[in-house]
């Protein structure tokens, strides 16, 4: 059985992924921050910015990314693929990117 926080004492301090590990020295650590429901938009930005590119892409595929960065994101080699895929991208917006993988109508 999984610990709940029931299990947890008054006392226990308990803090979220996105504020244990958004400034990790290790890149596989602010990955897993995209992954923490609590982790805000400004957050999924700036690390969308990050020395890691593993990092920027999962960044990059979220819907809390604002959308100045996801249309930037596009223009970007790496980050293209997972901006595309970013579910948050508007309709006319994804049509660009169908059209320009060849996807047919």
């Amino acid at each position: 059985m999984i610990a709940g926080p029931e299990l947890f004492g008054p006392g226990v301090v308990r803090t979220t992924i996105a504020a244990r590990y958004a400034d990790h020295p290790d890149g596989i650590y602010r990955q897993l921050v995209v992954r923490d429901p609590a982790a805000d938009p400004d957050l999924i930005e700036r690390l969308s910015h990050d020395p890691d590119v593993w990092t920027r892409q999962a960044a990059a595929c979220d819907p809390r990314l604002p959308l100045p960065r996801l249309l930037e994101a596009l223009a970007l080699p790496e980050l293209a693929a997972s901006a595309g895929a970013n579910p948050a991208l508007p309709p006319g917006e994804m049509a660009v990117v169908m059209d320009e993988a060849g996807v047919p109508v």
